[in-house]
């Protein structure tokens, strides 16, 4: 490890160094660089006079930079980290707040959007980015017009939409352990300026990574497959309506977990392996497991969308349609090990939604510019808990040879405990922003969401465990808000200061209770103070951002591990403050770069009963007020720069590098110094030529430039897994060529 990281400390000052003479060579005059156009509050507007921090990349970008996934988006905002074991099993935080993995119950803190439709699921979001328009990433609580379960901000996703215009594009890429991508996208008009449709499709294969040791192959390789089309209908300068159907399909030999630590001398999972007559790869993250039972993953979605858009003149009405489809199945080695333990645990998922959203907005450059509008949401989710407990069960459940009668009851029996949850919420909101002084404009906003879960809960009775039933309902109401004073010192300098609330719906534990768990969450509420300042100088060339924020919420919801699976639970009060930057600087035609940096300040104000780390004994809780909160790093650095250059009449090469960077932080919520995943920066490079004559590129790209093994997060440890900790390992360094024509 410290090999590679000096190695790659010697890669980025040659890059950076290099790439700096490039851009001294290439200074020229230009043209000033248009205006970004966000959609953050909901209608079109240029970036530096919202009062928001938000960071806008294009579809040309992600494209360019080869971030096919939702979980590559962590390496283009500051304060963002996204964790990804499965589709079930991922998380998106911002500013260290949104740490719901695998959350049944629960809606996340960060909403994702995807064509103006919120995702209930963070799994839904789990495809491949493909098509894509612009993503826009919202930090803060944004439940003032997108709505609940923002707390922590918002991903918003837009695909290209269709075209009169004819245009069409492909690619392929080969690369490690057998990748193969292709996409391809055409659009084109069907009746001139009336109907025009356009069709993506993508697919994605590639081999694993994790050797079995039991000669069962490699894990986490992956088989995606989806398609979109798009139909776009303007029978007038009035209307606009677009349909959107998408489905996606997801067949891979993924997910399986490594050890990243035994825990302390008192953990007893290595022990009990042996017990069970097992063996583990242990002693340190690497690409190999014992785990020897099936390991596999099946997803299957599709969605549908209307976005229909009437000019009324005086206002503009729009409406947003939406109803999605997920299916999870997925077979895991519950003991990571060659112990006939658990030989299965999942949690197949079956869950559809349904939204509405009305809204109204007069047209933008008034003295007031206004929009309100209602919402409605409804979800049903139905998973179960399957634990298949295998011959050897009861000896690594005892820790011993010679287990007592009511744990070998377990051998051989499979537990299900089954969840059937349902959600309804309307909402109603108005947001307007008065241009009261030429340079100064004040903004103010409410929303009010009615909520309604109820949930039932069975175990059906088995060998080793009694029936468990359990119907539950929570009602609440909750009102959000935002409260912001923006300031134009000139064209280039934008100043202001905000206060937004934001509610988290409560929810339902899908679990079987004890007499220490609550099956009920309680709403998680935030408030947020936020000061920012946006600039531009040299005709927009140079481009900086730099916001400050202050951020507490109460009754602040997270996964909690414990023996047989997680539970959902209020830990408490949190808060995180920080300081966030962004800046571009496009030094000439032909050189530009990016950088963002976040410094977040996360911990516990009050978590007295919070579960103790396995180097502590003798305790059922410990305090961790005043601790860090997980999965939180408090440093959060980006970094990229490009650098193109003419070489021939119709030809063009390009130079690309960029550089993450994360500081440790801890990986469970008992805060153990074992959990404790370390600093990692992670550079890739990219290396392209394109014919503009004819739209054909090809370019060479190595991701994780300087082959460094690391964990990305530890979705179990503590108590789950006997004191040990298990993550999700980081994939070694692939190399690909990708060739691409657009026309």
């Amino acid at each position: 490890m410290a090999g590679s990281v000096k190695t790659q400390r010697v890669l980025l000052v040659v890059a950076w160094h290099l790439l700096a003479i490039l851009a001294a060579t290439g200074a020229g005059a230009m043209d000033r660089q248009d205006d970004i156009v966000v959609t953050a509050r909901k209608r079109d507007e240029k970036a530096d006079d919202v009062p928001i921090a938000v960071t806008k990349v294009t579809g040309a970008t992600l494209d360019r930079r080869g971030l096919h996934q939702i979980e590559d988006l962590k390496q283009l905002a500051p304060s963002l980290n996204i964790s990804y074991f499965n589709p079930r099993g991922n998380y998106v935080s911002i500013r260290g707040i949104g740490r719901n993995p695998a959350s049944d119950g629960l809606e996340p803190a960060v909403g994702i959007f995807v064509d103006g439709v919120y995702l209930g699921r963070p799994g839904m979001a789990v495809y491949d980015l493909s098509d894509i328009d612009a993503v826009e990433i919202l930090r803060g609580p944004q439940g003032t017009v997108f709505g609940k379960n923002t707390t922590a901000g918002a991903i918003v996703i837009t695909s290209r939409a269709p075209t009169f215009v004819p245009e069409g594009s492909v690619e392929t890429s080969v690369g490690t352990n057998g990748l193969v991508r292709f996409r391809g996208s055409v659009s084109t008009g069907l009746v001139d300026d009336v109907l025009a449709a356009r069709l993506s499709v993508y697919h994605t294969g590639q081999g694993g990574w994790i050797d079995r040791l039991d000669g069962g192959g490699r894990l986490n390789g992956t088989d995606r497959t989806g398609a979109r089309l798009q139909f776009l209908i303007e029978p007038d300068a009035r209307l606009r309506l677009r349909l959107i159907a998408e489905y996606h399909d997801e067949r891979d030999s993924c997910c399986t977990l490594v050890a990243g630590s035994l825990g302390p001398p008192s953990a007893t999972y290595s022990a009990r392996v042996a017990a069970a007559g097992g063996n583990a790869v242990l002693g340190g993250p690497g690409y190999r497991t014992t785990a020897n039972a099936p390991t596999f993953l099946r997803v299957r979605q599709g969605g549908l969308t209307a976005n229909l858009v009437y000019d009324l003149g005086a206002a503009e009405i729009t409406s947003v349609t939406g109803y999605r489809a997920w299916r999870y199945r997925a077979g895991f080695d519950g003991d990571l090990s060659s112990a006939e333990a658990y030989t299965n645990a999942s949690v197949p998922t079956d869950d559809w939604q349904f939204s509405q959203e009305v809204r109204i907005a007069n047209p933008g450059g008034g003295r007031i510019d206004a929009t309100a509008g209602l919402y409605y949401f409804r979800q049903s989710l139905q998973s179960a808990l399957r634990l298949a407990f295998g011959a050897k069960a009861a000896n690594f459940l005892g820790n011993t040879a010679v287990p007592p009668p009511s744990l070998v009851a377990f051998n051989g029996v499979t537990s299900s405990t089954e969840a059937d949850l349902n959600s309804q919420s309307v909402a109603v909101f108005a947001q307007g922003t008065w241009h009261f002084h030429p340079r100064l404009a004040l903004t103010i906003g409410a929303r009010g969401t009615y909520e309604r879960k109820s949930g039932v809960i069975d175990r059906p009775a088995n060998a080793a465990q009694s029936s468990y039933h359990q119907a539950l309902a929570v009602e609440e109401v909750d009102p959000s808000g935002t409260l912001a004073l923006t300031y134009a010192r000139s064209r280039d300098l934008h100043l202001y200061a905000s206060y937004a609330r934001g509610a988290k719906a409560g929810g339902i534990n899908p679990i079987v209770a004890t007499a220490t768990d609550d099956q009920i969450v309680r709403p998680e509420h935030a408030d947020s103070f936020e000061l920012g300042l946006k600039s531009s100088a040299l005709g927009g060339h140079v481009h900086f951002d730099l916001a400050l924020f202050y951020t507490r919420i109460g009754a602040y919801q997270a996964t909690l591990n414990r023996l047989f699976g997680a539970i959902l639970a209020n830990v408490g009060r949190v808060s995180t403050r920080g300081v966030e930057m962004e800046a571009r600087w496009r030094a000439s035609s032909r050189f530009e770069m990016a950088m963002t940096a976040a410094y977040d300040d996360a911990h516990y104000d009050s978590y007295p009963t919070a579960p103790c780390p396995p180097e502590t004994l003798g305790s059922a809780s410990c305090d961790l007020s005043g601790g860090p909160l997980a999965d939180a790093p408090r440093w959060i650095l980006n970094g990229s720069a490009r650098y193109t250059r003419q070489i021939a009449a119709s030809g063009t090469v390009s130079v690309g590098f960029d550089y993450g960077y994360r500081s440790h932080y801890y990986g469970n919520i008992d805060n153990s110094r074992y959990s404790r995943l370390g600093n990692v920066g992670i550079a890739n490079a990219q290396l392209g030529f394109t014919d503009d004559r004819s739209g054909t590129s090809l370019q060479l790209w190595i991701k994780n430039l300087a082959d460094i093994r690391y964990l990305e997060s530890y979705p179990l440890g503590g108590a789950t897994i006997y004191g040990a900790y298990f993550g999700t390992i980081g994939q070694p360094r692939s190399i690909g060529l990708t060739a691409s024509r657009h026309f």
